[in-house]
């Protein structure tokens, strides 16, 4: 018992000290790793049965209108043909006609005279393309691209039908005195499947110079609804991928409006 008292009084500084520092651990420890703690309110299942209030503002923004329930659930019949507003002929609702937005009908000479002054302004335009260019490759590019064209549009031509398509189309013009480059509708392409899960309709205003290229294609605004940014945007580049024949009593700047009506497949 002397021998453990003598060894105490001896080394009574170290573990008093050695003590502190256990001490000094464990608090910080305790301190380090506290959580404090977060008190829920029980649920009130009572509330689950309150009536909502009978003061909720609507806004004339969350209404809506039958226009706008018509343009997402069209009630009619949306053709994918092409149709010329301008057209004169007897209207059909027949489902086994090919319909076309032309008619071949009137002088064959001035039409043949028509197609050949297009012809020479289609080799015009691709000689000032040609010089235009810096780059001889480039401008060899082009030409062969333009080439591949315009074999395209005149093999997919087709005969006109002897009546118009009558209804909604989801493509329709009014251009005086013009019909499709080539008596082709491919020429009036149709985007109106590719903006997604939404109806649509986008009215452009196009210039056509004496040609037939829309050399300016704007937005309508007013006259447009429920049209997407997307809507717009392809609107306007399938408009001015647009051809139209050669006119010799045409402006040199031709008005004209293309309506395209986008459709949720």
């Amino acid at each position: 018992m002397d021998r453990i008292l003598d060894f105490i009084e001896r080394h009574k500084y170290g573990i008093l000290i050695t003590l502190v520092i256990h001490v000094g651990i464990f608090v910080y420890f305790q301190v380090a790793t506290y959580k404090e703690v977060i008190l829920f309110e029980p649920w009130d299942f009572q509330s689950v049965h309150k009536e909502a209030p009978d003061d909720i503002e609507i806004t004339p923004d969350q209404i809506q209108t039958p226009q706008e329930q018509e343009l997402l659930n069209p009630q009619e019949d949306v053709s994918s043909f092409v149709k010329n507003i301008n057209d004169t002929r007897e209207k059909s609702k027949s489902d086994d006609i090919k319909y076309t937005s032309y008619s071949k009908s009137g002088n064959p000479e001035q039409i043949e005279r028509d197609f050949e002054q297009q012809l020479k302004n289609e080799i015009d335009r691709k000689r000032q393309e040609k010089e235009n260019k810096k780059n001889a490759a480039n401008a060899d590019l082009e030409k062969e691209k333009n080439t591949k064209t315009t074999k395209t549009n005149t093999t997919q031509g087709g005969d006109a039908s002897a009546k118009a398509v009558e209804g909604a189309t989801m493509v329709s013009y009014s251009l005086a005195d013009r019909h499709p480059l080539n008596h082709n509708d491919w020429n009036i392409r149709n985007p109106g499947y590719t903006c997604g899960n939404v109806n649509g309709v986008v009215k452009i205003a196009i210039v056509v110079d004496e040609g037939g290229i829309v050399v300016g294609a704007s937005v309508v605004e007013a006259e447009s609804q429920n049209a997407t940014a997307c809507m717009k945007q392809r609107a306007k580049e399938y408009a001015l991928m647009s051809r139209f024949n050669y006119s010799a009593n045409a402006p040199k700047k031709q008005e004209g409006i293309i309506t395209y009506r986008f459709v949720y497949r």
